[in-house]
């Protein structure tokens, strides 16, 4: 019973860590992709909102949702996230590089 649990547990281990190194996918519209997907998005910050809790702002027509203080209106951007689906689809980001 012992190396069963032990076998189970390595294997979702290294199902996690396969999820945790995946490449993000480089896109430029959310449509038909999964919720969960990890994604890469490069373009010019338009639209930007401020909100107590976060902030949004859209990339060629994407909503990006962040944790950030910094103001990205008008700056060419990176931002890797993952698609969720929060009234519509959006990308949580993870990650964001300002390009210029």
């Amino acid at each position: 019973m012992r190396k069963l649990s032990l076998i189970i547990s390595i294997l979702g281990l290294s199902i996690l860590l396969l999820y945790l190194f995946a490449k993000p996918i480089e896109v430029n519209s959310l449509n038909e992709i999964k919720t969960g997907t990890i994604v890469k998005v490069k373009g010019q910050v338009s639209n930007e909102k401020e909100f107590s809790f976060g902030k949004t702002f859209n990339i060629n027509n994407i909503t990006i949702f962040c944790k950030c203080q910094q103001n990205y209106n008008g700056e060419h951007i990176e931002v890797t996230g993952m698609v969720e689906d929060y009234y519509e689809l959006r990308i949580k980001s993870f990650k964001i590089k300002v390009l210029s």
